[in-house]
């Protein structure tokens, strides 16, 4: 037996005995919930995070049952709870810290804002190493975009038998009002170097994108004219052009790349699963990271690009610790408003978040009555720390996209003869529409632990990872147990099979 299979069923034994527990964590003063509080062992060895509602689920294995877990939020007291009190009374109150002005040290108070902003930067590289692990983590992916009725395209002409405004109001009908996907992944997580794998271990879908079922529905209303495409493209004296009348270009069919293969999920019309490329999603979950917690991506400006900012210090406590909360808000040329928290011995992140300011918004991309623009970003990225190093534990993004298409476009059948080629049909017509996308990530690492060499190449990443379909969110479908709990509009998510 292969030591990843061994690890698998020693594993496997432990949680096959597990005890769940749920509750929720609360402010001790207000009562108002804590979202996102850290919840861990000791050990840090196993973990969650409460959701936005402060509501938590735990798996806990049997040999962890008589240890406690430890609640921690930023400006609060951290409390440790033993488990059998939590699987009585799930409910967890924390105390805001008493802050002694008087404890302060004297080189917290000194130090500027923008100075420790640049203290941030210089000392990330040892706060924050690229080191080698394997990552127990879960990945939650989620997309909408509506489609409104006022979205139109008008035949303004056409020499086409096929084709006219009925068959295109056909074609709109058969867009949805909202086009969705919600993927929930359990994978393990291995990087080496420059080199990362992945193991899928569980995945849940309550609603895969229906623009692969759309597309396939255009393409038999579109039946004729695709086919008359494609038998265009074996004949050497017939071409088809599409243009704006400023751009056009010839239409060429060319075969698909194996990589974009890839991407493509299979089995759509399988009622009870389907398969997406390994390869696919642990790029995704790579970029993912790249772009909320790397300390060059563009959206962490407010510590790379710091003239594009304002400060302002304040202190606060974690887990008994002083911790400068530093808030940003942009000058003319930044984007973003929020919140960081920076320990004051090594100037190591904790815990950032961010968001677009009001009135902000970035790709404004205008060019021939095509348009696209980024609304919204937000992000909040919590670090756990092991030994002396600090890691990504938590990240929760949200993304806007606005795109519209105002403009005439054609299409031409054309023959080729000497000089001028002849246009045998065309079709005239105007595109009037406008949507906004809305995609939203969270990601969790559950544990982590040290990779040597041999283990990393002793995996050998799959092909597929198998995705399960569910009708409706439950903790119980999962097989693996549960890791977040989702929040009232999730819970209410219902899988549209139309």
């Amino acid at each position: 037996m292969s030591f990843i299979s061994l690890l698998i069923v020693c594993n496997l034994s432990i949680w096959a005995q597990k005890k769940i527990i749920t509750g929720r964590v609360i402010d001790a003063e207000t009562g108002l919930s804590l979202p996102f509080a850290s919840i861990s062992f000791n050990d840090y060895s196993n973990g969650s995070i409460s959701n936005s509602e402060g509501m938590y689920v735990m798996d806990i294995a049997a040999d962890r049952l008589e240890d406690s877990l430890y609640f921690s939020y930023m400006g609060y007291e951290t409390l440790g709870v033993s488990v059998k009190s939590l699987l009585m009374e799930g409910i967890v109150w924390l105390r805001s810290a008493q802050i002694n002005l008087a404890e302060i040290p004297v080189y917290s108070q000194t130090l500027n804002a923008l100075a420790i902003i640049k203290l941030v930067e210089k000392n990330f590289p040892k706060n924050h190493p690229q080191v080698n692990q394997l990552q127990h983590l879960f990945y939650h992916s989620y997309n909408n975009t509506p489609f409104s009725e006022a979205n139109r395209i008008n035949v303004l002409k056409t020499s086409f038998d096929d084709i006219d405004q009925g068959l295109v109001d056909e074609v709109l009908e058969l867009i949805p009002e909202d086009i969705k996907s919600y993927r929930d992944v359990i994978v393990d997580f291995y990087s080496h170097g420059a080199e990362t794998k992945i193991m899928p271990i569980e995945g849940i879908s309550l609603q895969e994108s229906t623009a692969l079922s759309v597309e396939n529905q255009i393409k038999e209303k579109m039946l004729s004219l695709t086919e008359d495409i494609e038998l265009s493209v074996e004949d050497d004296e017939l071409y088809y052009k599409m243009g704006t009348g400023i751009i056009s270009s010839k239409l060429e069919l060319d075969e698909p790349d194996s990589e974009d293969i890839d991407t493509v999920m299979t089995n759509a019309d399988d009622t009870t699963h389907y398969l997406i490329s390994s390869e696919y999603l642990r790029k995704d979950i790579e970029n993912f990271l790249v772009n909320t917690a790397n300390i060059n991506s563009d959206n962490l400006e407010f510590i790379n690009k710091p003239k594009k900012y304002n400060y302002q210090k304040e202190l606060t406590l974690f887990k008994n610790e002083w911790v400068y909360k530093i808030s940003f808000e942009p000058k003319e040329q930044g984007i973003f408003q929020g919140i960081l928290y920076i320990a004051t011995t090594n100037y190591a992140i904790l815990q950032f978040d961010y968001e677009f300011a009001t009135g902000k918004s970035t790709e404004n991309i205008n060019l021939f009555g095509i348009g696209h623009k980024v609304n919204y970003k937000k992000a909040q990225v919590i670090y756990e720390k092991l030994d002396t190093a600090y890691f990504v534990k938590y990240v929760n993004a949200e993304k806007r996209d606005f795109y519209y298409i105002d403009r005439n476009f054609f299409m031409v059948k054309k023959k080729k003869r000497f000089l001028f080629d002849k246009a045998l049909n065309k079709i005239k017509f105007a595109l009037d529409m406008k949507f906004e996308t809305k995609n939203g990530w969270e990601l969790l690492v559950i544990h982590r632990q040290h990779l040597a060499k041999e283990a990393f190449e002793l995996v050998k990443e799959p092909e597929k990872m198998t995705i399960k379909k569910e009708f409706v969110y439950s903790m119980n479908m999962w097989d693996h147990g549960s890791v977040i709990v989702p929040n009232t509009e999730l819970k209410n998510f219902r899988r549209d099979n139309k």
